[in-house]
């Protein structure tokens, strides 16, 4: 998730500190030592931080817990080997998460406007040595992960002004013991407010902790203005608590200030958004990825695989598919870089895209709109299912295919789909529509209606009935990486009619055949007399 920001501002800093996302240097602030006492900020709690800044390591901050003061480490401390071993020991066995890493990536849009992306990192035990070596890293900050007090890792929001504090609690939904789902997906139960909303939820905070932490919000600022003689008017701070009810101060998402007259015109970002990262580095960098993939292919010559992740988008990045062309000398140039030339089958394809009839773009066009609608009811089965297995855990969740997307993907290659997720075809004895008792299954239904809605006038053919699959109770795979399985697959196929369809109106030379990794069944596609197009239904 991204956040836009102009770069042309109306206002000045009246601070270095003042911004939004991480305020990296709100730690070094907790270190500097008040001119009065020359002690650092009391009674203020940081786990493990160290600050990157230019691929190093800026400072490692830590808390002297019998003084209650934060230090912070320098020199020798911020090798690569010092910072493993020292994230790395006094880890629960039972337990896998290890750090969380925070990173700033800014794109320049034009036009003096900024999209800003703070992505949140979970780290294992098995991946925190491959990141500290990484010679890559953005500014951030990678941080020891505080198990929480409770059943749920949750996080405290504190919006602070002089007036008024706004004190708020997210909760995860998945228990945080769950070592299986630690060790597959750790983002997904350790993530509150730096993740998506349906990943957790709101929860209450108690009196006294309420208490606490405006006790903590007084002392930073106290100490602030012993140090830099200004004023904060607002401040946005994470806190998390632990099993001895310690507060531990995460990080400061936001900081506004002021002197003691003139305020601040700085407009204040009270909710800044955070994304899950495009892997990078030695842990999964998309550059290594896009040299494999080629290496790959002039390896196999394998026509689908080329398909799927060089020519239709690679699916390793978070890269949209919008924003690639195949029209164009710079797209071109690009897809044939780094010396890795591809076979001049697919170099001529690339260079005829742009001489493709105008009844063949039409037929393209509607076959991409059909996929599209395909896509959106499986991210709706999907979703579904993340609700139905947050209030029934017990229970398998029914996958029903619609008849019209059986009907456009053909119940043979859906039965493939499903086989592909190793997800089993249920079998129904009562009418398919009925749930327990007589009374109609609502998953049946809402899948029904809303695949209706999306797909327009192409509606299932009479009499035919849905396909209902089963995810079980206990299945392992996670719900988001078994719907990106089911869109690659989904999109590999299309791209294969597609192929069909330039084949079939003349798009190709006679006798000259594509790479092609293995054969494949193709579905028999009927077609209108009138416009000369194949229609998209199989027959």
């Amino acid at each position: 998730m991204k956040s836009n920001r102009k770069k042309e501002k109306s206002w000045m800093k009246n601070h270095p500190m003042e911004g939004d996302d991480i305020i990296t240097s709100f730690y070094d602030l907790l270190c500097k030592r008040d001119p009065k006492t020359m002690k650092p900020c009391r009674n203020v709690f940081v786990p493990d931080t160290v600050v990157y800044e230019h691929n190093f390591p800026h400072g490692w901050y830590t808390t002297d817990v019998k003084a209650r003061e934060v230090m912070r480490r320098q020199g020798k401390d911020l090798d690569a080997a010092t910072i493993e071993f020292g994230f790395s020991r006094d880890v629960a066995e039972n337990f896998p998460i290890v750090a969380t890493y925070l990173s700033i990536h800014e794109e320049n849009l034009g036009n003096g406007v900024t999209e800003t992306t703070t992505r949140v990192q979970v780290l294992n035990k098995e991946d925190i040595g491959a990141f500290v070596a990484r010679k890559s890293k953005n500014n951030g900050i990678l941080q020891r992960f505080v198990f929480p007090k409770g059943y749920h890792n949750n996080v405290i929001k504190v919006v602070w002004s002089p007036r008024i504090a706004i004190i708020q609690r997210r909760k995860n939904k998945y228990p945080i013991k769950d070592r299986k789902r630690a060790e597959i997906d750790p983002f997904a139960i350790t993530v509150t407010y730096e993740g998506p909303e349906y990943l957790s939820e709101e929860s209450g905070v108690s009196a006294h902790v309420a208490f606490e932490v405006k006790n903590i919000c007084a002392e930073i600022i106290k100490h602030f203005f012993h140090t830099e003689h200004k004023y904060i008017t607002r401040m946005v701070l994470y806190f998390k608590g632990d099993g001895k009810d310690r507060l531990w101060l995460l990080w400061c998402g936001s900081l506004r200030v002021a002197e003691r007259i003139v305020p601040s015109n700085m407009p204040m970002n009270l909710a800044p958004r955070f994304g899950e990262p495009a892997r990078e580095g030695a842990l999964s960098e998309r550059e290594m990825l896009r040299r494999v993939d080629k290496a790959y292919y002039v390896i196999t010559r394998d026509g689908p695989f080329y398909e799927t992740y060089i020519r239709g988008g690679d699916s390793h990045s978070n890269v949209s598919s919008g924003k690639r062309s195949f029209r164009g000398v710079d797209t071109r140039d690009s897809l044939f870089a780094d010396g890795g030339e591809l076979d001049s089958f697919y170099a001529k394809k690339v260079n005829e895209e742009e001489n493709l009839p105008t009844e063949l773009k039409d037929h393209l066009e509607d076959m991409k709109n059909v996929e599209e609608m395909v896509l959106e009811t499986f991210r709706d089965i999907f979703y579904n299912a993340y609700s139905h297995f947050l209030s029934a855990t017990d229970r398998p969740f029914d996958v029903v295919v619609p008849p019209n997307v059986v009907n456009v993907l053909s119940p043979a290659s859906t039965s493939e789909l499903m086989k592909f997720l190793k997800l089993g075809r249920k079998l129904i004895a009562e009418p398919l529509m009925q749930g327990e008792n007589g009374i109609p299954s609502d998953a049946a239904a809402e899948g029904t209606e809303a695949a209706h809605a999306s797909s327009g006038q192409m509606g299932p053919v009479a009499g035919e009935q849905p396909m209902v699959f089963a995810i079980p109770e206990k299945f392992y795979t996670p719900l988001s990486m078994l719907s990106n399985k089911a869109e690659e697959w989904i999109r590999a196929h299309f791209n294969e009619r597609r192929e069909e369809a330039r084949k079939g109106h003349g798009g190709q030379a006679e006798g000259e055949q594509p790479p092609d990794g293995g054969s494949a069944e193709r579905d028999e596609r009927k077609t209108d007399s009138s416009n000369g197009r194949g229609l998209l239904f199989p027959t």
